[in-house]
């Protein structure tokens, strides 16, 4: 019904035009015509009565019988009679003296005042009541004789409803032409409405196809005047709009790409609190909670981030605090959205996994701790050993020579740490050449354990090789920084391997590279420490700094990598660890690019 609504009013419209056309037509025909057909009528009468005078005049005279003029006036229309109307003739006085109808005497009233008037004008008009005939038209003359004197009076009238006959007949005719003209004209009307109400349903179903997204349509622009002009404009729109939604998808696409292709978290919220976006990051950052009836709850199950949400909304300041899942901490920023009229719309946070950044921070400080330690025990010992030295407090030489000792191994120490710190950062800027060159493991391995056995043997640890070295075919690498790793592996494997425990050195080499591994029985390393060990300043027991600077094994890592080789761990708490790398084997082509 709503699709038919505007062709329905316009019919509505032009059917109550139309009928209020009709009826003013008519009420004008009703108020003129009457007076026009007694203005024809009296017309007609008029001259009539004049020409009639003349005779009137012969038969006041005694000229004329009554029968001849009786015969010229007759209301039956008989072909005899001249004039069709009723006639009445008086003398001076204004007594009839004849007339065409018996009752003319009660017909016509007030004759004698007309009379009078008639002698002073050429003729009288009027309408007056008839009795049971209703109203009639009277039209009289003087009758003069050739003198110019008045002899009596000629009138005529007939009914008023013989005067409006004709208009009777012309009402009918006007009643049977609207008739006939009415279908006619809302035949052309609807044709005419139909050509314009058509292209406009087309318009409309395009546009309810266009809010559904599709673009493509066009309407006919084949109409004329502004019913074409119209789809002209409307099929300019489509196009414009098809570009403009087009390059809005691009856009909408373009930044969804974006967002879910950042590595930190994205959660948008509208200004009713309700979560417009989310990225892969976020929910890889956070464990879903599908227990939990709020669906915020189950994207993210921090309490304090939506508590922080609503206060951006609210202050439309910026949230920044950090805050920690499982094992990870995540550092978060909630800004508020707003409009182009500055409103808050929604809001938008970000959160960045800095587990990494937090732990190396907190590696920092602990190396920073470990370093200013490690180097103050040796300082605070020389310091305390020089004093009394300085003072003469010392006088016995044996005592001196013992401090001298202790003075030195505490200088060496430092040096040594000096040393680490120093080769760690020549590793880890490029500087240090690392020249690979063809060598011989199994003499190293005999030359590592042969150094490192009185150590091994004070601690009451065994140092043994489970493989036949002597058998590994040539390597290719930097042989004295692999006799440092092998040094750095076993050194660690000693601190760490109590009384009574093994090193083990093993090895193989059917690969397409050898693979060398150093493993104790000691009490191993917990999984959480494992992915931190080769990190710079990491240390696994912070209760016994001075078992290692926590360089060594950064060392190892950082050499490893510059020679193109890998290290790794395995351990398993109270059962041991073992450290495994690998070497590459000497080719010929090695001894040509030499």
């Amino acid at each position: 019904m709503r699709r038919h609504s505007l062709l329905s009013r316009v019919y509505i419209s032009v059917f109550i035009s139309f009928v209020l056309m009709v009826l003013l037509i008519w009420m004008l025909f009703v108020q003129l015509s009457g007076n026009v057909f007694l203005n024809m009528r009296t017309a007609e009468l008029k001259p009539r009565a004049q020409s009639l005078a003349d005779i009137v005049t012969d038969y006041l005279e005694g000229r004329v019988t009554e029968d001849l003029i009786l015969s010229l006036v007759d209301t039956n229309e008989n072909e005899s009679s001249v004039i069709n109307a009723y006639l009445v003739i008086t003398d001076d006085a204004g007594n009839i003296r004849l007339s065409s109808d018996e009752t003319a005497s009660n017909v016509l009233l007030g004759v004698k005042e007309y009379v009078s008037a008639l002698s002073r004008v050429d003729s009288v008009v009027y309408v007056q009541s008839a009795g049971l005939i209703g109203e009639i038209v009277v039209v009289g003359v003087p009758v003069k004789n050739d003198a110019g004197e008045m002899l009596g009076s000629l009138f005529l009238y007939v009914p008023q409803y013989e005067a409006f006959a004709a208009r009777g007949a012309l009402a009918g005719s006007l009643v049977i032409a609207m008739l006939i003209i009415t279908p006619i004209v809302f035949l052309l009307l609807s044709a005419l409405l139909y050509r314009i109400i058509r292209p406009i349903r087309r318009m409309n179903e395009v546009a309810l196809q266009m809010a559904d997204g599709r673009f493509d349509l066009q309407v006919n622009e084949e109409t004329f005047g502004e019913i074409g002009q119209l789809a002209q404009s409307f099929n300019r729109l489509s196009k414009t709009l098809k570009k403009t939604f087009s390059a809005l998808t691009f856009e909408r696409n373009r930044l969804v790409q974006i967002l879910n292709g950042m590595t930190e978290g994205i959660a948008a919220i509208d200004k009713e609190g309700n979560i417009t976006h989310i990225n892969p990051a976020l929910e890889k950052l956070f464990k879903k909670n599908a227990s939990s009836n709020d669906p915020r709850m189950r994207v993210i199950g921090h309490k304090e981030v939506w508590e922080a949400f609503e206060k951006t909304m609210q202050t439309g300041e910026i949230s920044t605090f950090e805050l920690t899942e499982y094992t990870s901490v995540i550092h978060v920023s909630i800004a508020p959205v707003r409009s182009d009229k500055g409103e808050i719309e929604g809001a938008v946070g970000v959160f960045m996994d800095v587990s990494k950044e937090a732990m190396l921070e907190k590696t920092r400080r602990e190396y920073v701790a470990n370093v200013s330690h490690e180097m103050r025990s040796p300082l605070t010992a020389v310091r305390g050993l020089i004093e009394p030295l300085r003072d003469g407090m010392v006088t016995n030489e044996d005592t001196k020579k013992r401090y001298y000792d202790i003075i030195l191994r505490e200088v060496l120490r430092l040096s040594r740490l000096i040393s680490d710190l120093m080769e760690l950062s020549r590793l880890q800027s490029g500087n240090l050449a690392l020249e690979p060159e063809k060598f011989e493991i199994g003499e190293m391995i005999e030359d590592v354990i042969e150094k490192y056995i009185p150590i091994c043997q004070e601690k009451s640890i065994g140092l043994v090789s489970e493989s036949e070295f002597s058998m590994c075919p040539p390597l290719y690498a930097n042989p004295d920084r692999i006799e440092q790793l092998l040094g750095i592996l076993i050194d660690n494997a000693v601190k760490y391997t109590p009384a009574g425990g093994r090193i083990i050195l093993s090895g193989e080499w059917t690969g397409e590279r050898a693979t060398f591994s150093v493993s104790d029985t000691g009490s191993g390393i917990s999984k959480e420490h494992l992915p931190h060990l080769f990190e710079r300043f990491y240390k696994v027991d912070k209760a016994h700094s001075g078992m290692g600077s926590g360089l060594g094994l950064s060392i190892a890592k950082e050499m490893m990598d510059v020679m193109g080789e890998s290290i790794s761990v395995e351990s398993e708490e109270g059962k041991g660890t073992t450290f495994t790398f690998t070497c590459r084997f000497f080719e010929e082509s090695n001894a040509i690019i030499e």
